[in-house]
C-alpha cells in the first residue's frame, strides 16, 4: 500500500550491499501495514554472493487486557431488536450488477441513500456484496445481484456501520493512511482475493520482503489467527475485519480517544498511541516517512462530513 514499512530504514542499509538488481521495491515496503515489532535484518543469516535476501514481515499485536472498547452486543443493530435483513445505499449513485465480472451487465439503477429489504444478510464477494430483494423493486427486472462495497452505506451484516460516526471516520482515516481505502480484499503486493471465508494466508515475497498481510487493515495471518480466536470470528469478512481492527485499538487503550476524535487533541493523541502499530501514522518511532497530522485531519473531517 502507500504506507512505508517500519523495516525500510533497516532494509535500506542492509540491502545497500546487495548485488545490483537485488532491489527492495516501494511496493514491498508499502504492503506491510500495522507493523510494529519486526525481525531486524541484522538477525538474518548473511547472504552468499548472488543469493536473494528475504525478510519475513512481523506484526505487533497488543496483549489482551481490560481496556474499554465498543460493545458490539449492544450496538445499533442489536438495540434495534429483531429486524429483517437490509442494506442501504450511499448518497452517491449505485447500480445492481448481474455479475461482478462484467461491469456492463447492469441489472438496474438503485436509488441513492435508499433502504432495501433483503432475504438474508448480504454475502461478501471480492469488492461486492451479493443480495436478493425481499420484494420486486420498481424499475428492476431481477430479484438480486451484486452491489459494489463503496455504494453500500450500511447493512444488516454489521461492522463499520454499527460504530459511532467518530469511530467510523477514524477507521476510514486509518485505511487512507494504509493505502487500502475501502478495499477489504487487498493482499500484500496489490493482489486481491474474492472469498472471505478465511484469511487468505498467502505468503508473497516482493523486493526482499515476504508477507501474508491482507484486508483493509493489513493483518498478517498469524496476527489474524490470534485475534479471530480471541474474538470468535469465523470468517475474514469486512465486518470481522472491522471488529478485529477495533480490538487492536481497544487493547492499545485508544478507544476513548478514537470515540472523541472529532476533537483534534483527541485525534492527535489517538494517532500517537497507535503509531507504533501502524507505521504510516505521524510520530512513528521508526523514522519512516509518514502522513502528517494535518493531512489525516483533513481526511478525517471529510469522512465525518459523509
Amino acid at each position: 500500500m502507500k504506507t512505508i514499512s517500519v523495516l525500510r530504514l533497516f532494509l535500506a542499509f542492509f540491502l545497500s550491499g546487495l548485488p545490483s538488481g537485488a532491489v527492495c521495491s516501494d511496493a514491498a515496503f508499502n504492503q506491510l501495514a500495522a507493523s510494529g515489532e519486526a525481525a531486524l535484518p541484522g538477525a538474518q543469516p548473511p547472504a552468499s554472493p548472488g543469493q536473494a535476501v528475504e525478510i519475513e514481515a512481523e506484526q505487533y499485536l497488543p496483549p489482551d487486557n481490560d481496556a474499554p472498547g465498543f460493545d458490539w452486543d449492544a450496538g445499533a443493530l442489536k438495540s434495534a431488536g429483531p429486524a429483517s435483513h437490509f442494506f442501504r445505499t450511499d448518497p452517491d449513485p449505485a447500480t445492481l450488477l448481474s455479475s461482478p465480472w462484467d461491469q456492463g451487465k447492469v441489472a438496474c439503477e438503485l436509488a441513492q441513500g435508499a433502504h432495501y429489504e433483503i432475504t438474508a444478510p448480504p454475502a461478501f464477494y471480492g469488492e461486492y456484496i451479493k443480495v436478493r430483494f425481499l420484494e420486486p423493486q420498481p424499475g428492476c427486472g431481477v430479484m438480486g445481484g451484486f452491489v459494489r462495497l463503496p455504494s453500500v452505506a450500511a447493512s444488516s451484516a454489521g461492522g463499520l456501520c454499527e460504530l459511532p460516526p467518530t469511530v467510523r471516520a477514524f477507521l476510514d482515516t486509518l485505511a487512507y493512511a494504509e493505502g487500502t481505502g475501502w478495499h477489504y480484499n487487498y493482499i500484500y503486493s496489490f493482489a486481491t482475493f474474492e472469498h472471505y471465508g478465511e484469511h487468505p494466508a498467502r505468503r508473497i515475497c516482493s523486493g526482499g520482503l515476504c508477507s501474508t498481510a491482507a484486508g483493509r487493515y493489513q493483518f498478517l495471518s498469524k496476527t489474524w489467527a490470534g485475534l479471530a480466536a480471541d474474538l470468535g470470528l469465523t470468517d475474514f469478512s469486512p465486518p470481522s475485519q472491522d471488529k478485529a481492527c477495533l480490538e487492536i485499538i481497544r487493547r492499545e487503550g485508544a478507544y476513548g480517544l478514537v470515540l472523541g476524535s472529532d476533537n483534534f487533541d483527541n485525534f492527535s493523541a489517538a494517532l500517537s498511541k497507535l503509531n507504533r502499530i501502524w507505521a504510516s501514522l505521524p510520530g512513528s518511532p521508526y523514522g519512516q516517512p509518514t502522513h502528517s497530522r494535518a493531512e489525516l485531519w483533513k481526511v478525517y473531517r471529510k469522512a465525518m462530513a459523509r
